[in-house]
């Protein structure tokens, strides 16, 4: 008996047109674009599905890991021998604790020395200001084992001849160290919005220090060009990726006028990209990142060898919360997860309460656990990009890609990084998304679990670290609309809240009828004003109004809400207005052929999943006179 079965004579191959008709058919008339497709910040229109023909030309789908355009990592060979680099952050002012920590935690899984230096924008961090400074750090730490990774600003210039002498000093030698103390100028410059030397004085010594650096120590990296600057200030991912490689031009172009050549200079380079909560969309940043610098690197004239890049990957700031902190904890292992299977060499978890608390032992563990479960219990450094090949993410690599390109593009035409931050061009471009990121929070379209979606009403308020404020004017260079300014998608919600909560107004929930006709209506209500901390009162519920209105005397609330379907309002608003007013009234819904006479009858607010929930509240909250 022959028990072989060919399935492409058994069933029909399936036809492009035959699904979409399917598809289509069970809308029931809904428009296919609106519901089915799906347009990101990038600019990108997401299709239901993904096909063969989706990735059809696509030259990079047929490079192998390990060769150009390295879309599918550096060196295979190193992946699966030594995975990717932990790396994560340190900051412990104290060196002699620091260094302990660092001996525990290399003990524990970390593999990357990453320090974080203070800055001027930024108090919290270490300062390494002398040889003995490097000594209490570094004491009984192999760098070659665990490279180092420091962040550097021009203040910074002279840590590499520290390290130089303190090395030394141990009879090592700094030529076949690997590691990364990198500049990064333009994008201090979009951080602080000044330097505190002209850019002619500043770009002669950051030049002079990467040509003697460059032959001193040829596999220390000097440039360390930061994306995640743009990230925290709302850009998309396509801007991050335009930002970062129009930056990299022009220390490149600036390079080879001291007179190095592409070949020398490309190896220099490392970049930080952010890791975002869009999963898919990250994976594919990231090697679209790779394929954007091996062409720009061969437009400069460069070998195949120059045209890789270390990319060292940082989880996200702006979609990050003070309220319901661990589910920071959930945002951070999927953005982990994503920059694992994009291909990152090194990454950055932050724990997931950074943005409150910058030194917390707890949760710098558990960060880094969250990295060695992805190594060794979910073993994804045994698998070369396991998005290899996947319609989808290979079709976003090459749009995202080709997007970044397009802007990097105009930004060139436009002078270049430093003059389009220096005329503003991008502040307004980061903020233009910013504002759309922040307005689908506001009105929940993008939810955000413990803010806008599933509050918890006992969650307190966390303040956030302020960055110190410069007069800029008395700086030689600054920028006219100030640094870029770090935001967060939930950063108006969360201030609202943190005002209402103080003053705990009560909305009482008046849930008229059937459990069946309320509860959807309820269930959201509740939902909705405990995102912006009102106390929710919604426990009990009313046959009649007279039954309702004398309940509501009796409570001590601030206002009520009316819960019950649109065909019972026609005879519950009217009674239940008369009896309650002057208390101001809120209606569960928007039955649009009804809105002037509910407003006549004595309805103030109307609440409904169209609506911009934060203004509502905000409204609400000011007719309470909560808040000013």
């Amino acid at each position: 008996m022959d028990t072989k079965v060919n399935l492409k004579d058994t069933f029909a191959f399936p036809d492009w047109d035959e699904w979409k008709k399917q598809v289509t058919d069970s809308l029931k008339g809904a428009d296919y674009d609106k519901v089915m497709r799906t347009r990101t910040y990038e600019g990108i229109t997401l299709e239901p599905i993904y096909r063969k023909e989706d990735i059809a030309g696509l030259g990079h789908c047929s490079s192998m890991p390990g060769t150009p355009p390295y879309v599918r990592g550096n060196d295979p060979k190193r992946f699966i021998e030594q995975g990717w680099k932990i790396a994560q952050a340190q900051l412990n002012p104290d060196l002699k604790a620091l260094n302990a920590t660092l001996k525990e935690e290399l003990m524990r899984g970390l593999s990357m020395v990453n320090l974080k230096l203070k800055r001027a924008d930024n108090p919290l961090g270490i300062e390494l200001k002398t040889e003995k400074d490097i000594a209490r750090v570094l004491d009984g730490i192999d760098l070659k084992a665990a490279p180092l990774y420091i962040q550097t600003d021009i203040d910074d210039i002279g840590l590499f001849a520290l390290l130089d002498t303190y090395l030394s000093a141990k009879k090592e030698s700094l030529r076949d160290l690997e590691g990364f103390i990198g500049f990064d100028p333009t994008g201090e410059l979009a951080r602080k919005g000044y330097f505190d030397m002209p850019l002619s004085d500043l770009w002669q010594k950051v030049s002079d220090a990467v040509i003697e650096r460059s032959q001193r120590a040829p596999k220390m990296r000097c440039f360390i060009v930061d994306g995640t600057i743009y990230e925290a200030s709302g850009a998309s991912g396509t801007q991050e990726l335009a930002f970062v490689l129009s930056t990299a031009i022009g220390y490149i172009q600036g390079m080879m006028q001291s007179g190095m050549d592409i070949d020398t200079i490309a190896p220099l380079f490392a970049v930080q990209l952010s890791l975002g909560s869009n999963f898919f969309m990250e994976i594919a940043k990231i090697r679209a990142f790779r394929l954007l610098w091996a062409e720009m690197i061969k437009a400069f004239g460069g070998s195949e060898e120059s045209q890789k890049i270390w990319i060292h990957g940082k989880t996200a700031s702006f979609n990050k919360t003070t309220y319901d902190l661990y589910v920071n904890m959930l945002r951070t292992t999927t953005e982990s997860f994503s920059g694992v299977i994009g291909g990152v060499d090194s990454l950055e978890t932050d724990p997931f309460d950074s943005l409150v608390k910058p030194d917390n032992a707890f949760a710098r563990r558990i960060a880094r656990n969250q990295q060695l479960i992805l190594a060794e219990e979910s073993h994804f450094a045994k698998v070369i990009d396991p998005a290899g090949g996947c319609y989808y993410i290979e079709s976003l690599t090459a749009q995202l890609a080709e997007l970044a390109w397009s802007i990097m593009q105009e930004l060139e035409k436009a002078g270049g990084m430093v003059r389009a931050l220096r005329a503003g061009l991008i502040h307004e471009m980061t903020e233009s998304v910013a504002k759309a990121r922040m307005d689908a929070v506001h009105k929940r379209k993008d939810v955000f679990v413990g803010v806008n979606m599933y509050a918890n009403p006992l969650d307190e308020a966390f303040e956030v670290s302020q960055i110190p404020k410069v007069d800029l004017s008395t700086k030689p260079v600054s920028l006219e609309k100030g640094p870029l300014p770090k935001r967060r998608a939930v950063m108006k919600v969360e201030e609202l809240r943190a005002a209402i909560s103080e003053k705990s107004p009560k909305i009482m929930l008046l849930n008229m009828g059937e459990v069946s006709d309320f509860k959807a209506r309820a269930d959201f209500s509740s939902g909705f004003f405990q995102m912006a901390g009102f106390q929710v009162m919604s426990e009990q519920s009313f046959i009649s109004p007279e039954e309702a209105i004398a309940a509501a005397k009796a409570a001590d609330v601030d206002a009520y809400c009316i819960c019950s379907t649109d065909a019972n309002y026609v005879e519950l608003v009217a009674p239940l207005c008369s009896g309650l007013k002057p208390a101001t009234m809120i209606l569960a819904g928007y039955p649009t052929d009804k809105i002037e006479e509910y407003q006549a009858s004595g309805i103030d607010i109307f609440i409904h999943i169209r609506a911009n929930a934060y203004e509502t509240l905000k409204d609400l909250a000011m007719k309470l006179e909560v808040i000013r």
